[in-house]
């Protein structure tokens, strides 16, 4: 890693990071997002790229008044997708490096200058960079089906959920979700972009676009890094603290997983083990703990076989 000290100094005008905000219907959270981004960007080699992603035309009205805040633009998509929205982020950003962020995720006071001053850290052969991701709960989260308390790392994770401590390496163990996370543009451009058979569509769940990337890069050479200096507050709605909602959630994780696999003989070497792993998880999972979360484990094999097995149209 470089030190930030000595780092080359960014003449005006020209971007470092360029701030992807993808949404599609919610255009609200899209306002407390920029809002609170953009008095940050003033006088920073940053930019805002908002993308509409097909959003209703209540919602696009109010992303169009977005068009006179400075240092942002906007882009339309007629057709929906998080990982095309993402794409057109990219492609149109002029920064060394990409920032993704959530629309409902909140960056706190300082989210700018850290995530510039750590990406300055970064060697070349340092492609992503993860930041720090804290829930906001909804008011009455103790009285939901699954309260916070009793979710476990993998519910986390799916939720979204990345709060640890440190700037460290984690190629080998990496971390990161698209709520808030960096990644070089170069890189990015030569992998042809994030896969749109793999990102959310509309209330598809299937996601995880920028996790198989992050696959990809780190078994093409590149290196992974997290810090948690540079952090957004990322909503959690209250219709997905159910155990219905993490179990499809975790199915369209597998899907996800089935589609990184490379070959045929990949795909049935991973789907064996995961017959012989279903009866013992099903059994499991009605003596189920936060810690243990058997019934999520259950439903990634579930939407992996499912994928694997349906009928091709």
């Amino acid at each position: 890693m470089q030190d930030a000290k000595n780092a080359p100094k960014i003449g005006p005008g020209a971007p470092v990071i360029s701030i992807v905000i993808a949404t599609h219907n919610r255009s609200h959270d899209v306002l407390e997002n920029v809002d609170a981004l953009l008095p940050q960007c003033v006088g920073e080699p940053v930019e805002v790229i908002v993308i509409d992603s097909a959003s209703a035309p209540t919602h696009a009205e109010v992303l169009r008044n977005l068009k006179g805040h400075e240092g942002l633009s906007l882009i339309r998509l007629d057709e929906p997708g998080v990982a095309r929205a993402r794409n057109a982020g990219f492609k149109a950003g002029k920064g060394e490096w990409i920032a993704l962020l959530d629309d409902d995720a909140v960056p706190r006071l300082g989210w700018v200058e850290a995530a510039i001053a750590h990406a300055a850290r970064c060697d070349v052969q340092t492609a992503i960079l993860a930041g720090r991701v804290i829930p906001r709960w909804p008011d009455d989260a103790g009285s939901l089906e699954i309260p916070p308390s009793r979710l476990g790392p993998r519910a986390r994770l799916l939720l979204s959920v990345v709060d640890e401590d440190g700037f460290r390496d984690t190629t080998d163990h990496p971390i990161g979700v698209g709520a808030n996370m960096l990644f070089r543009r170069s890189v990015l451009e030569a992998h042809g972009g994030f896969d749109v058979t793999t990102g959310r569509v509309g209330s598809n769940l299937a996601s995880g676009e920028e996790a198989q990337m992050m696959t990809d890069l780190i078994g093409a050479g590149y290196r992974c890094w997290y810090s948690d200096a540079f952090v957004v507050d990322h909503k959690v709605h209250a219709g997905r603290l159910t155990r219905a909602w993490l179990a499809e959630r975790a199915r369209k994780e597998g899907e996800v997983e089935l589609r990184g696999l490379k070959t045929q003989g990949q795909k049935v070497a991973r789907a064996i083990k995961m017959l012989i792993a279903i009866p013992m998880l099903a059994a499991l999972q009605i003596l189920d703990r936060p810690e243990h979360e058997y019934y999520l484990r259950l439903n990634h094999n579930l939407g992996l076989l499912r994928k694997l097995f349906a009928p091709a149209g």
